[in-house]
């Protein structure tokens, strides 16, 4: 009996133990603030030797498309990021929202940017079959929607 009541003595030190370590609870807003702004990340792997290709033609897509949604202020900023030796994932895209209901964005945004990306001189028909050939050479390897975290001082 003596040598039970050791071995639940020892057992209930290690739960208090451990309860109290992880007891410190943390709040929102109080202890850290995620920012207002949204990320979202695009993580894609391209193949070995198409990385310049994907890289130009990325210009005439995608970061077109995002100049015109910067222009008219759906969008933060954005950016590519590429790894280098990276063998997967190497490139990461960025887009920076105000905001998650900017993210949201609307029928009537949508005709707007279809109509101001056609007189930044992208011809909808040559961008999808750009865009399809991605699939080629490039896999979206993960996606996720992020906020910047910051502490008080």
């Amino acid at each position: 009996m003596i040598a039970n009541n050791k071995w639940i003595r020892q057992v209930l030190a290690v739960v208090t133990l451990l309860v109290g370590a992880n007891g410190v609870s943390a709040e929102i807003w109080t202890d850290y603030t995620p920012s207002e702004s949204v990320t979202e990340l695009t993580v894609v792997n391209v193949k070995t030797n198409f990385l310049d290709d994907y890289l130009v033609n990325l210009k005439t897509t995608w970061v077109r498309a995002m100049e015109v949604q910067k222009e008219m202020g759906s969008i933060v900023d954005y950016s590519i990021w590429v790894a280098n030796g990276a063998d997967s994932p190497n490139v990461w895209l960025t887009v920076t929202y105000k905001d998650m209901s900017a993210m949201q964005g609307s029928a009537k945004e949508y005709k707007a940017f279809m109509e101001k990306f056609a007189e930044a001189g992208m011809d909808e028909a040559a961008n999808d079959k750009t865009s399809k050939s991605y699939e080629e050479y490039r896999s979206i390897v993960d996606y996720a929607v992020m906020r910047e975290i910051t502490y008080p001082e």
